[in-house]
């Protein structure tokens, strides 16, 4: 959480969303195209009422960055090519 910022959920909950939920919605959204027909999975958003979250793959990981709603959808084309520069990097062990 960048500082200053009032978050929506606490620690605790973002910590335990952040465990199973990506996986649990990316191997959702996967199942689209089981095929490959549309491509691989490259990111998922999901919006709430008061703040939207985009998920992506980083190497084994996830990123989870979030906004108020009605910011989402620039804040996202925004970073969406910083997110690609840091996929594309090689992952260091």
């Amino acid at each position: 959480m960048r500082p200053g910022v009032k978050s929506y959920t606490s620690d605790s909950d973002d910590r335990a969303f952040m465990e199973f939920g990506p996986h649990l919605m990316s191997g959702i959204a996967e199942r689209l195209t089981p095929t490959g027909g549309a491509g691989s999975f490259q990111s998922l958003i999901v919006n709430m009422e008061k703040d939207s979250v985009l998920l992506t793959q980083i190497g084994a990981g996830y990123l989870a960055i979030s906004a108020d709603r009605v910011d989402a959808p620039d804040v996202f084309r925004q970073v969406e090519s910083m997110i690609r520069r840091i996929q594309s990097q090689p992952v260091v062990q």
